[in-house]
């Protein structure tokens, strides 16, 4: 044998060697994508599980906020009609208590909150 043969026997042993260590690779990265789709199979039904959770969740929540908006509009409303009844109710009723007040003031012939008392004089 020649060193030619040799050299020749070497490179095709590197070579086999080569593609058996890239044949490996080859395998195992099989397994790994094969793992791969297997998870990412069951992390897409979590995820649409979870977007099917998370839309009933926001319709739920939407229908709260209508519901609540509806009673701060009662309220506000409510608050409206208090007011305007409650200004004419409050001057009514001042307006009857000094009225009352007056009435019983000349019941009794006090004279009236600050003028002078009136003296009256006698007939000589």
């Amino acid at each position: 044998m020649s060193t030619g043969d040799v050299l020749a026997i070497v490179a095709a042993t590197i070579v086999t060697m080569i593609v058996v260590v890239l044949a490996i690779v080859l395998v195992l990265l099989t397994r790994t994508l094969r793992s791969l789709r297997a998870t990412l199979a069951v992390l897409e039904q979590d995820c649409l599980e979870l977007l099917d959770d998370v839309h009933r969740s926001v319709a739920g929540a939407a229908g709260e906020i209508d519901r609540v908006e509806r009673l701060v509009t009662s309220a506000q409303r409510l608050d409206e009609t208090k007011r305007a009844i409650a200004t004419p109710v409050v001057k009514a009723m001042a307006f009857g208590t000094g009225v009352s007040r007056a009435a019983q003031r000349l019941r009794d012939g006090e004279p009236r909150r600050g003028s002078k008392p009136v003296r009256r004089r006698s007939a000589s």
